[in-house]
């Protein structure tokens, strides 16, 4: 006698369970942190936030990130995204500068 078809596709609804790290995570995101101490291995990791906050995917198969891995294994890619969010931070802080200095 075979298995039961039944119980078979009855396992595969079955949800996997929640990793200790997803519930680690919401909580560390809504503090606004950038890092949380993986439960299991103790490493750190970073959190969406942080990811969002350098603003590429830096091609490590991150856990959190929020950019659908779009460097890894994409160097020429990564090389571009890398080089166009260093030229953004420095508009960004020339434009700061320039607001600081019409305001004095």
């Amino acid at each position: 006698m075979g298995p039961n078809r039944t119980e078979d596709i009855e396992d595969l609804r079955k949800p996997e369970p929640e990793e200790d790290w997803v519930a680690i995570h919401q909580e560390a995101v809504e503090r606004g942190e950038l890092t949380y101490t993986d439960p299991k291995t103790g490493y750190s990791v970073f959190t969406e936030l942080s990811h969002k906050q350098r603003g590429y995917c830096c091609g490590n198969r991150c856990r959190h990130c929020p950019f659908d891995h779009s460097n890894v294994d994409n160097p020429a890619k990564l090389k571009e995204d890398t080089r166009n969010a260093r030229l953004a931070k420095q508009r960004q802080r020339q434009q700061t500068a320039s607001d600081s200095s019409e305001s004095s």
